[in-house]
């Protein structure tokens, strides 16, 4: 049920990103990047989640679909930026060159640029959200990608290398670079749905748990993990970094990792039509890539 869901899903959100991608015609090069960014593959779990919250408490798609490609957007700079030399420097991206590589990292730098800029002009333009809920969306949003989220969380990611860093420190890095846009793809849709502030609470909860299960998933993926599956090299070690395995071994990791899974079904037993979200914080545990 869960394998058929995704891919219908996410053919449905690839549709979507495609639609927007068309708007970006001239300088034709620059719009080939972007388009290569975007359209490189992922899962686009944040996108499904959104999608997953429409069918929790059963509302139109059309609610919330403009804000679901504004954050694939985001994340896919996210990607394009952490490819960079300053950064990860890595060349491979699920199993394709990087945008740096395959062109030059002049134009990877500005198509990161572009999207995330464009993310917030196709919910400022949207039709399908009040604008109360635009301003509510956005200014979560810029939160939740910038200082106090992903871009802060990657500072001290890179200021991490090469050195051993504490748990609360590695804890920072996963609760913002990681899972701050995981929890984006949950918060805005039960913003956009005026969902009650106690389910909000309740999902936002669970939003976190599941953001530390994929990252910690990441850390021994890193490791266990394949090119043919994970589509790059693995970078942790290279680059020295802290990860749940260097802090706790491979084994107090997995367990550590279930935890996260079991505490957020528990939290789902509250809300009906939650089969779908079941088998995903499932999958989130179990995956190979």
């Amino acid at each position: 049920m869960l394998k058929e869901y995704l891919s219908q899903k996410k053919e449905l959100i690839e549709k979507e990103l495609q639609k927007n991608l068309r708007k970006y015609l001239h300088p034709k090069t620059l719009s080939e990047v972007m388009y290569y960014a975007v359209m490189n593959g992922g899962k686009r779990l944040r996108p499904i989640l959104m999608y997953m919250m429409c069918d929790l408490f059963q509302r139109s798609y059309d609610n919330i679909k403009d804000v679901a490609t504004a954050l694939e957007f985001i994340h896919c700079y996210s990607l394009v930026h952490d490819d960079l030399p300053a950064m990860d420097n890595d060349i491979y991206r699920r199993g394709k060159l990087t945008v740096h590589t395959k062109y030059d990292e002049a134009t990877a730098i500005l198509v990161g640029d572009i999207l995330l800029t464009e993310a917030f002009n196709i919910i400022a333009t949207s039709d399908y959200i009040n604008d109360k809920n635009k301003v509510n969306v956005m200014s979560k949003l810029s939160e939740y990608a910038g200082f106090f989220g992903m871009a802060g969380g990657q500072f001290v990611d890179i200021k991490s290398e090469h050195i051993k860093v504490s748990y609360d420190t590695l804890k920072y890095i996963h609760e913002n670079k990681t899972g701050k846009l995981i929890t984006a793809a949950i918060e805005l849709p039960l913003i956009i749905l005026n969902v009650n502030q106690i389910r909000k609470e309740k999902l936002i909860k669970y939003s976190r748990l599941i953001g530390t299960a994929f990252q910690i998933k990441d850390d021994i993926l890193d490791i266990e993990g394949t090119f043919e599956k994970i589509g790059k090299k693995p970078s942790d070690e290279k680059l020295e970094k802290t990860t749940y395995p260097s802090l706790f071994g491979l084994k107090k990791s997995k367990e550590i990792l279930n935890e996260h899974i079991s505490e957020a079904k528990k939290i789902l037993k509250d809300f009906e039509n939650n089969n779908l979200l079941m088998e995903l914080t499932e999958y989130i545990g179990k995956r190979e890539a």
